[in-house]
């Protein structure tokens, strides 16, 4: 056995002067606002993210690393090391080798953190699983995956588990929370029981090796496997925590800060935001479910900083009746992601909190972090996503030809940096479609504005195209979200017999407005007055809920099925 490699003294290096090797072009219009504080680049030797999270835990060992909600329990950082090294040592008494695929499924709970930790330890790769999906989904991952042995599972999720055992086996499930075993099953408890609490020895190459394999949201077809290597991660989180200025405002708050873990670990979102957490050892405060009261009142409590939410967490908020009743001045920053914030909430959120919510922008493909909102520019723009992070080049071109757009022009964007995914899982013909020249293809449509601002106009995918003329279902939603009834909205193309297709606005009223005096025609009459003539809908439907994918996106594929039937 080799010694291990001893991380104790690892440092990564801020580079001032030299602009970073991913930048295609040096004259990106948002380089010219970065003050001199902030990195053009940063250099550090690979390292794994285990041990990226254990640097901090060893300078912190006392301090509060997880405070499971619900359960009312608090774990230190260094019981987190011991337990995360207790789930590696049984893992590799279980025989577990570098680079074998190991399953959590479970809602945000502290075993979430010690297992991908563990796991890390060991070689292989973490593989969530969002308990919210089907057993047909489940199923799918565990086969993509190939030769998954292992699987940590929720004891409420068990039964959806035992379901797709009938499918595809898997060896060895580990129950998490649960007090007695199920047949077949270990629980977490038993299963560290014995164990001591020392890291394996395992050799680790964090560039090459995968430190997590993420499934897509599936929007337009079967989810697909997307490799993350440690360094993609290890990036992703300096990248994030120094566009703010490096020392005074990256590390200066290592310690001291409070992280409400509301989004679900188990998105690529989720699961870095809970890496950046650690690395800083902040406090992470888990909640199990998103309760809007809970929640407004712990911003109050534990007087957060900083909100990260995606918007269907902030339509809940701007809605509860507290929220204009809590203290929330504690916060000096709001940010979401994972989808497009209307323009109303961000605008009701301001006026109450008196801060703008930050829109960030980024893909299970690239870790998944790409854009934020610098505090460093001009000014926070809500309907923004802000501009590219450290290491980071974007560019808009022409989807068909791939050339570079101007300014204002809409088109594909484009991302090349250190945390774009070594590749697709088992699957290199889409890996080669995705990845151009280095160039990681998104899908997403979106226009740049000559300070290097970048807004998102929508999917590709989900233009509809009537008449001749483009119209991008976000723009047509943000209007609609206006009307005073209307709680929540999804447009999408229609088939329409003499034109090919049409705009229909699936419309969810709020609660007072469904006694029948708000019709479709009314709905239609106040839109065409604000819209374009060719931008309005001409069908409106009325629904009592949005179909929305397990991380709270519209799920606008079925919409688009919806309609197809209508």
């Amino acid at each position: 056995m080799n010694d291990m490699k001893d991380y104790s003294e690892w440092k990564p290096i801020y580079d001032y002067e030299n602009e970073s090797p991913h930048l295609e072009n040096v004259n990106r219009p948002w380089l010219k606002f970065r003050p001199g504080n902030v990195p053009k680049s940063i250099i550090f030797d690979p390292i794994p993210v285990h041990e990226l999270i254990k640097l901090s835990a060893k300078t912190f060992p006392n301090n509060i690393c997880v405070y499971n909600k619900p359960a009312d329990k608090k774990y230190t950082y260094r019981e987190l090391i011991a337990i995360s090294d207790k789930v590696g040592n049984a893992l590799i008494q279980l025989g577990v080798k570098k680079g074998e695929p190991i399953g959590i499924m479970t809602s945000n709970c502290p075993e979430f953190i010690f297992c991908c930790i563990g796991i890390m330890e060991t070689g292989a790769i973490v593989v969530p699983i969002n308990p919210l999906l089907k057993e047909s989904d489940v199923a799918h991952i565990i086969r993509e995956s190939r030769n998954m042995k292992i699987a940590f599972v929720h004891k409420g999720n068990f039964r959806t588990m035992k379901k797709v055992q009938k499918e595809i086996k898997i060896e060895t499930i580990i129950l998490l929370q649960a007090d007695i075993a199920k047949e077949g099953t270990t629980t977490f408890e038993d299963f560290i029981e014995d164990v001591t609490p020392i890291p394996p020895n395992i050799e680790l190459d964090p560039s090459e090796n995968l430190a997590a394999l993420l499934f897509t949201g599936g929007t337009t077809g079967l989810p697909k496997g997307v490799m993350l290597t440690h360094t993609n991660l290890v990036f992703c989180t300096l990248s994030y925590l120094l566009m703010g200025g490096e020392p005074e405002e990256g590390m200066s708050s290592f310690g001291k800060t409070v992280n409400l873990s509301v989004l679900p670990l188990c998105h690529s979102f989720g699961f870095l935001v809970s890496i950046i957490a650690l690395y800083g050892a902040a406090m992470l405060v888990i909640f199990d479910s998103f309760n809007p009261p809970v929640i407004l009142e712990a911003i109050e409590y534990f007087k957060v900083k900083n909100f990260i939410g995606v918007p269907a967490m902030y339509q809940m908020l701007v809605n509860a009746p507290d929220f204009t009743e809590r203290d929330l001045s504690s916060l000096e920053e709001a940010n979401s992601g994972t989808a497009a914030l209307a323009p109303e909430l961000a605008k009701r959120w301001e006026e109450v909190v008196g801060i703008k919510v930050g829109q960030g922008f980024g893909l299970t493909e690239t870790s998944p972090i790409t854009h934020i909102p610098a505090k460093w520019m001009p000014e926070i723009r809500s309907e923004s996503i802000g501009i590219p992070i450290i290491d980071t080049d974007v560019k808009i071109v022409d989807p068909d030809s791939l050339t570079e757009l101007k300014p204002g022009e809409i088109g594909e964007i484009l991302i090349k940096g250190p945390q774009v995914m070594k590749g697709y899982w088992r699957n290199p013909e889409a890996t080669k479609k995705t990845i151009v020249n280095g160039w990681l293809r998104t899908g997403d449509l979106a226009r740049m504005d000559e300070q290097g601002y970048f807004y998102i106009e929508g999917r590709a995918k989900d233009i509809i195209k009537y008449k001749g003329y483009k119209v991008m279902p976000r723009e047509v939603e943000e209007k609609l979200y206006e009307h005073p009834a209307i709680h929540e909205v999804g447009v999408v193309s229609a088939p329409d017999s003499n034109i090919g297709e049409t705009i229909k606005a699936y419309v969810v009223l709020k609660p007072e407005c469904k006694d029948g005096k708000i019709t479709e025609r009314n709905i239609i009459d106040w839109a065409k007055e604000r819209l374009a003539a060719y931008k309005y809908p001409r069908q409106v439907e009325f629904i009592n809920i949005l179909p929305r994918t397990a991380v709270g996106k519209i799920f606008r594929r079925k919409l688009r099925e919806r309609a197809m039937k209508g």
